[in-house]
């Protein structure tokens, strides 16, 4: 989150979302990202609300992240994970001047028709 492309979500969404299918299976409103707001302070805590409305983990740019769950506390910590796994894989493909294509858009609205998944990234 300290990476200003990364620090749009659209941008953010469709460069992690991209290398399993699982991920937009599970994350399928994708990642909120809130810019930078003091820690504890009134602001980020309205934005936070705002944003878990519309998204299961929301990323506090400079900071960390913020999970929700109306499953259960081990369904959050899973949800945590699949965007973990997602950023590594976007590290990874950085670091070796981006030669990793991922799922295109086309493989990935194919795997959310096939599993009745809503999405609004792809």
């Amino acid at each position: 989150s300290h990476i200003p492309n990364y620090q749009d979500e659209t941008y953010l969404n469709t460069r992690l979302l991209r290398w399993q299918p699982e991920t937009i299976i599970n994350l399928p409103t994708g990642i909120g990202i809130i810019p930078f707001k003091i820690p504890g302070s009134p602001e980020l805590m309205a934005a936070n609300v705002e944003c878990l409305r519309r998204h299961s983990i929301v990323i506090w740019a400079k900071h960390g992240v913020m999970v929700r769950s109306d499953v259960s506390v081990e369904r959050a910590v899973d949800l945590i994970d699949y965007a973990e796994t997602a950023a590594k894989y976007e590290v990874l493909n950085l670091t070796t001047g981006e030669t990793g294509e991922g799922l295109s858009a086309e493989e990935l609205n194919a795997i959310c028709k096939t599993s009745n998944i809503k999405q609004t990234i792809f």
